[in-house]
């Protein structure tokens, strides 16, 4: 099925800015990797209030939100959100989800292999490799932004029911990035950049397979609320 002619208005004009966020998200791993690589001051501010007391409730969150946005969780959810698709007969939507996530793992895994920006001090989670950008701030918005995008992009949702969709999405993302600092696993400096990279991949992969789309058949009517 061809991506609706709405689509692709939205996917382009987003492109620019995904450029321009991944610019900047660039230019502030140069700083880190040049000049300074330790926590900002709203980094240092953000850990001393986000942190989650080991046994309390939300450490139990955000040890769920660790493992749910793990290697092996955002995989899983990537390929059941994928084949929901195609189930669906929506195999663009599904390849744009799909090589989402693979452009933001590649360049989430360049960066911190560039950087090797340094984690927190004192984690409350095991953590491997480099704090910078966040990997699992990165893939939490990759996928909800991929899927936020095919609701609000589809003619047959409204637009009450894509509304709940960012809405969703923009939760999903923001306690996942809650997740990563309240482990004391990652500044929130990593975390910001961490979802913006997954956005810009999100914007990025939508707008490559809206171009390899062939003109189609006039989209389906709406289905208003």
């Amino acid at each position: 099925m061809s991506i609706p002619p709405r689509t692709a208005s939205l996917a382009r004009t987003a492109t620019p800015w995904a450029v321009a966020g991944l610019v900047l998200i660039a230019a502030l791993g140069a700083y880190l990797r040049l000049v300074h690589s330790g926590p900002f001051g709203v980094d240092e501010w953000w850990h001393g209030v986000a942190g989650a007391t080991r046994g309390s409730a939300p450490h139990a969150v955000a040890v769920f939100m660790a493992e749910a946005g793990s290697g092996i969780g955002a995989a899983a959810c990537t390929a059941i959100a994928a084949a929901l698709l195609l189930a669906l007969r929506r195999p663009r939507d599904a390849a744009s989800v799909a090589t989402a996530m693979v452009i933001g793992i590649a360049a989430s895994e360049t960066l911190k292999a560039l950087v090797m920006r340094p984690r927190p001090w004192d984690p409350l989670f095991h953590a491997a490799g480099s704090s910078y950008p966040s990997g699992h701030s990165m893939g939490a918005a990759a996928l909800a932004v991929s899927l936020a995008l095919v609701a609000a992009e589809s003619d047959r949702l409204s637009r009450s029911a894509s509304g709940w969709a960012w809405a969703l999405a923009a939760g999903w993302v923001v306690v996942m990035m809650w997740s990563r600092t309240a482990l004391h696993v990652h500044w929130l400096s990593d975390t910001l950049a961490g979802a913006l990279l997954g956005v810009c991949a999100a914007v990025l992969s939508r707008r490559l397979w809206e171009r390899s789309a062939k003109p189609g058949s006039a989209p389906p009517p709406r289905l208003d609320a």
